[in-house]
């Protein structure tokens, strides 16, 4: 089989571990990137999704140009990690063109838009978690969501993200609702004391008790999270109410969307797929996240130390590590009998033409 590449890491349900095997029936599948700005990400140091932090806003946007288009149209900055690495978005584009999926490019608080058609939900970015309130009406933002979900017609619904500082939101709100776990970075080298040191500043300023959060998880959102979450968790709602399978294709800001799901109903089915390098990543605690989540989790590696490009071989270095729905690009592709070496062509080709 070509599945060996993107394997079953976590396994609860007891369904076929081959991910190829699992999605055979699939005929209609929709790649969704939810596209988000958090002021949290101008924090100095904090977050390695973009070329510098005057352009990290930025992000988001060109990341929808490239998913779209395979090229930068009205923003003409690259959303690549300080170091050169290449913007997952490459890798989303990479698996989008060998599957030859549908994408749909959702609007859930961005601050700069993208030159490519997108979903508005027309709803504000996020604020500082530091200053007691993050996100203006969560609950309404599911809402809509769920709605939006109930209108798309697939079979398996690809839910991915770009929000730069949103692993750090993810932080506040695992924490929030109890899941003492450490999170993964877009940086090699984790800033996690600065992150615990920011959430530790959200809670205070919160003036709650953080005990009773456990069992509010829409007050955790709107406190501590970012519009991106409120939304994923809307389009799970909504597309499980329908009968359509879901994959959260992302590491920890997509642990904590299910995080949020287990405490509302705790009944939405959904499948996690990200990279090996979220994974392996040692200063973070993904897999007893995803264990304690209770997730069938898949990690994909497409081995970038082959590539003849620089911008590809650094995420072998703990660079960047997932974004923009990689992961689950990776095995949409997988699924439809791509190998390792085809994905590797793919985002070469792709970052030529940029």
């Amino acid at each position: 089989m070509q599945s060996h590449w993107v394997t079953n890491r976590y396994n609860k349900s007891g369904k076929s571990p081959d991910i190829a095997e699992r999605y055979a029936h699939i005929q209609n599948p929709l790649f969704i990137v939810i596209l988000s700005n958090s002021k949290i990400a101008a924090i100095p140091g904090l977050s390695g999704a973009g070329s510098s932090p005057e352009l990290i806003q930025y992000t988001p946007a060109a990341d929808a140009e490239i998913v779209s288009r395979g090229k930068l149209e009205t923003i003409r900055t690259m959303s690549d990690a300080p170091s050169g690495a290449v913007t997952p978005a490459v890798l989303t584009r990479a698996g989008l063109e060998l599957s030859q999926s549908e994408h749909l490019l959702i609007n859930a608080g961005l601050e700069i838009t993208p030159g490519v058609p997108y979903y508005d939900l027309k709803v504000e970015s996020g604020k500082d978690v530091r200053c007691g309130r993050a996100v203006k009406n969560p609950a309404a933002i599911v809402k809509a969501s769920s709605k939006l979900a109930k209108m798309l017609d697939c079979d398996l619904a690809i839910i991915g993200e770009t929000i730069p500082g949103g692993t750090t939101t993810a932080l506040c709100v695992l924490r929030a609702l109890g899941y003492h776990f450490n999170v993964s970075s877009s940086f090699s080298q984790n800033p996690l004391a600065l992150k615990q040191q920011i959430m530790q500043e959200a809670m205070s300023a919160a003036l709650t008790d953080i005990s009773t959060l456990k069992d509010d998880p829409l007050t955790a959102m709107e406190l501590f999270g970012d519009p991106m979450m409120p939304c994923a968790v809307g389009l799970v709602q909504g597309f499980s109410s329908s009968g359509t399978e879901v994959m959260l294709a992302g590491g920890t800001q997509m642990g904590a969307v299910i995080a949020v799901l287990r405490a509302l109903d705790g009944s939405a089915e959904v499948v996690l797929s990200t990279t090996k390098y979220v994974f392996d990543d040692c200063s973070a605690h993904f897999f007893e996240l995803v264990k304690a989540l209770e997730v069938d989790a898949f990690s994909a590696y497409p081995d970038f130390s082959r590539s003849s490009v620089l911008a590809l071989r650094k995420y072998e270095s703990g660079e960047v590590k997932e974004g923009v729905g990689a992961g689950g690009a990776m095995a949409l592709a997988c699924i439809h009998g791509f190998n390792q070496n085809d994905f590797r062509k793919k985002a070469e080709a792709v970052i030529a033409k940029l």
